[in-house]
Order: structure tokens, then sequence, then C-alpha cells
């Protein structure tokens, strides 16, 4: 690419006075440098060590000293801006493919799956590590789970839409069993709304061929619940009839709350968020400055389950005698 061009393609201004015409290939990563590349410099220790590996083109914002003028110093608003803007262009030159997949759907995914595809990538949700796997890898289809981004990388960007046959047969918040094509999976541990995420994950990954295993499905950082005494020690499943759920996913509190509603009106749940978090249908939760104040409220109040939103289970309650596997 011209560095014409890519001043172009970014919104650029060029600080420098480079005899260089064009560049060859690009990173972020200074380590990755090669001789005539473009480099997106995060600051100016990156951009020294690109420039000892031997880039032609410095793509910065803010202030950097030019170490050398023959080199293009290209100065910019924004570097992750400047970033989505070069990827565009990528993306249309490989003809790349860009999937929307939610929380929910990543994360039930990376989970079946049983092996790493060739086809398509799961997308880093830091930005420079994202960057570099659009820009150089060779996969056909990169899949995200920050909608912003998708949209801004392209307007046709993708969601999934088509889903599995199947249907719920018994469940429970902690776990559900179901019927999926020709196959009944019994006692799996997602909430019975989770469910049509799986039909969408699993119709994606047949849609190209890729093998997958339901039964690896476990529980993840959206949805993690733990049975519990009065000491908040964790405790194997069905010992106690108090169950904590850790989540860092606000709207899986919202569907938890209206299926608890619709299912059993005599179960007691409670949720406990760091301050000014609201949440659907003016419930208010209990507000928790810190982890003294979450054990606190788990200790006084009367309840069958507690949400506990962005806390950390391991800083709350006691795993000493706790056996995973018999959870």
């Amino acid at each position: 690419m011209t560095i014409e061009n890519l001043i172009n393609l970014i919104d650029g201004k060029l600080i420098s006075s480079p005899s260089i015409k064009k560049v060859e290939g690009a990173t972020i990563f200074p380590s990755k440098v090669e001789l005539g590349d473009l480099f997106f410099a995060i600051d100016e220790e990156s951009a020294k060590k690109a420039l000892q590996n031997g880039a032609y083109a410095i793509v910065f914002e803010g202030d950097l000293p030019i170490e050398e003028n023959d080199v293009a110093y290209i100065k910019v608003t924004s570097l992750q801006e400047a970033t989505i803007k070069f990827l565009r262009y990528i993306i249309l030159q490989k003809k790349q493919k860009i999937f929307y997949m939610n929380e929910i759907e990543s994360a039930l995914l990376k989970q079946i799956l049983l092996r790493k595809s060739k086809l398509f990538a799961i997308a880093p949700n830091n930005w420079q590590k994202r960057f570099e796997l659009i820009l150089n890898s060779n996969y056909e289809i990169i899949i995200l789970n920050d909608l912003e981004c998708a949209q801004k990388l392209t307007p046709q960007y993708l969601t999934l839409e088509k889903k599995c046959k199947g249907e719920i047969i018994d469940d429970s918040l902690l776990k559900t069993t179901f019927k999926l094509e020709k196959f009944i999976y019994q006692n799996i541990p997602i909430p019975p709304f989770y469910f049509e995420y799986l039909q969408k994950v699993t119709a994606f990954l047949k849609q190209f061929d890729t093998p997958y295993d339901i039964n690896k499905i476990h529980y993840f950082n959206a949805f993690h619940p733990f049975y519990i005494n009065n000491f908040l020690q964790a405790l194997p499943k069905g010992k106690s009839d108090k169950v904590v759920i850790f989540t860092n996913h606000l709207p899986t509190i919202n569907k938890a709350l209206l299926y608890i509603k619709k299912s059993s009106k005599w179960t007691k749940a409670i949720v406990i968020t760091p301050p000014e978090i609201k949440l659907e249908e003016n419930l208010k939760p209990f507000w928790a400055k810190n982890n003294q104040e979450v054990q606190a409220i788990l200790k006084r109040e009367y309840f069958t389950f507690t949400f506990c939103y962005q806390f950390n289970a391991q800083e709350i309650l006691d795993f000493e005698d706790f056996n995973y596997s018999l959870f």
C-alpha cells in the first residue's frame, strides 16, 4: 500500500518527509515487525523497537518524537479508530465475513467446540490482539462479541439466525434437559433461557461441518452457581437450599428473575450489585461497595437464590473443603 493511500484510508497527517513510497505488511506488535512494515504504535518505546526491526511507517496518536525523518510518521486523532479504518480495507480485500455473537453464544461455542477450526476464529476482546488476528490470519470468518466493533468494521456483519430443531423436556434454574436434533441431553448445566442460544450455536457449527460435544458444557462467568451454608462455605450440590449465582452478565439476572417469578412464586431471590446498578421492572438490588458488604448481606438476608453481579466467588465464599468434582 502506498503511503498516500494509507494516509487517506486512516485520515492521518504526515509529519515527516520520507523518501519511501509504500509499505508491505502491518502489525501492532513491535516484535512482529519486518523490514518495510507499517506499525501502529501504542507508545514511544514500541515505536523505537519497531524502527529497529525495520518499520517504514509509524502510525500514532498524541506526541511522538521523529527518530528517523526517512520513515513515514503519520499522526491520527485516535489510534484505535485508525486500526478500525485500516481493518475495513483488509476485510474487503480478504473477503472475510464478520459474525457477531453475544457473550453467551460465544462462550457456549468455545465450550462445545471439539477442535480448533481452520475456517473461523473467535476474536479476543483486547482490541490490539483482535486487530492482529483479523489483519494477519487467513480465517474466512471472524467472530466478535463486541457489537459496536462489528458495526464499525462492516455494515454487512452477520448474526446467528438459524436454529437447530429442539425442545426443552425438563428444567430448573440450574440445569436443563432437552432434545436437540435427534438426541436427548440430560441435566446439562445451563439455565433454560440459554437453550435458544445453544440452538443457534449448534446450527452455526453444523453449517460449517464443525464437530461439537454438548456434554462439554459447564458453568461459566455469566452463570456460575454455588450451594452455600450460613457460614458462606461452598457445599456440594443438594447439601443446602441456598444458592449463590455469580455472574458478569446483567441480562442473565433479568431473565433468571423472570423465570423464577413464573416457575415458583414461593422462591425468594435477591440481587447484589455494585452501587447504582439498575435492574429491569424497577427491581431494586442490594448495593454493596466491597466484598465485606456482600458477605454481610448473604449472612443477613433470607433467600433461595442470590445473584452476585460483578463480584468474585473466590473472594467471597469459603472454598477450603469444597470439591468441584461433586458439583
